[in-house]
């Protein structure tokens, strides 16, 4: 399997557990919180990651409530995952990936795991801004994260525990996530990820097993 494929589903999992998770109850957490539970709720969105350090690599992903994800790399392979299933597209070809998909993506959407994660997180609240015309609120959380072991043959910093520091812009008119800024230090390498939102609750977003 293609080694940009194994970075991206490794840092799959990392990157939906730094959405914002549940904090302590001041007013910046409790936003926060809100924020997360409208992001949990939603039935299907997209999102543009762009990993920006140590090497550029743009990934589209598409998701559908409950267990449904399609991971697409420009020039590069198209991982669809439903449920515990995951098939890989490339070359005109599919085939169906050895291993259970649903550990890589099902815990970071539950909110009770979600809540394990706020031990020791600080939420600052950065004040009003805007995004694209959209009014927004941003935050900044710095979270201890442990992704777990995912593939065999993952990047090492894909699979190590680390710190990450988020900013977060967050609607103001919907109350949901439009961008993560992420930075963090997964061992001595450093990285840093932009994540967009958008299309959410589009029913346009059908994503079905391969044939």
């Amino acid at each position: 399997m293609p080694r940009r494929l194994f970075t991206t589903l490794a840092l799959l999992p990392l990157l939906l557990a730094l959405a914002p998770a549940a904090a302590r109850a001041d007013d910046a957490s409790d936003e926060l919180f809100k924020a997360w539970q409208a992001f949990l709720a939603v039935k299907s969105f997209r999102a543009e990651i762009v990993l920006i350090e140590p090497n550029r690599l743009v990934t589209q992903l598409e998701f559908q409530a409950p267990d449904r994800y399609r991971v697409s790399i420009p020039d590069g392979p198209t991982t669809v995952v439903i449920g515990d299933s995951g098939y890989m597209q490339i070359g005109g070809r599919t085939m169906k990936l050895p291993m259970a998909m649903d550990s890589l993506t099902a815990q970071y959407r539950d909110e009770a795991f979600l809540r394990k994660l706020q031990d020791g997180m600080v939420v600052e609240d950065l004040g009003d801004d805007s995004l694209d015309g959209e009014p927004v609120r941003k935050y900044r959380y710095v979270q201890a994260v442990a992704p777990p072991s995912t593939l065999p043959g993952a990047p090492a910093a894909a699979a190590g525990a680390g710190e990450a520091t988020t900013v977060a812009w967050v609607s103001a008119r919907t109350g949901l996530i439009l961008k993560l800024d992420v930075t963090s230090q997964q061992g001595d390498q450093p990285t840093r990820s932009e994540i967009r939102y958008s299309d959410f609750n589009s029913s346009a977003i059908r994503i079905l097993p391969p044939e």
